[in-house]
């Protein structure tokens, strides 16, 4: 009976958070967190098509996954993207868009969520 009730504990703990990859901003270094909000976003009649290199697409999404906590913004969702831009070594994001909010998603395990995705980009120097 003991196994069955850590077991089940175990479970339900291990599904409060959300079901998507969040960075917690706060807890990056003031260097990392520096570089990631200063990469500059683009769109395509900024650039030449020769002038850079698309890396992949990231997707950010800004989760209120706990009825505590803060609202889900726009503005972090943006500043996810950029955050896993900067993970794959990018200089830019390019094509920046942001869904709408969402309210309660299981897909997420969100009580509500805000989605921007775009291209993270390497600018070539010529």
């Amino acid at each position: 009976m003991k196994i069955f009730e850590v077991l089940l504990v175990s479970i339900l703990l291990a599904s409060c958070g959300p079901f998507v990859e969040v960075q917690d901003m706060a807890q990056l270094t003031i260097a990392d967190k520096k570089s990631a909000m200063s990469l500059p976003i683009y769109n395509e009649n900024q650039l030449r098509p020769d002038a850079y290199v698309i890396l992949n697409i990231v997707e950010g999404i800004s989760c209120k996954n706990m009825t505590w906590d803060p609202p889900a913004t726009k503005i972090d969702a943006i500043n996810q993207t950029k955050f896993w831009a900067y993970e794959l070594g990018a200089s830019a994001v390019l094509n920046l868009q942001c869904d709408a909010p969402r309210g309660t998603t299981t897909t997420y395990n969100c009580w509500e969520s805000i989605t921007c995705t775009a291209q993270a980009i390497k600018i070539i120097d010529k």
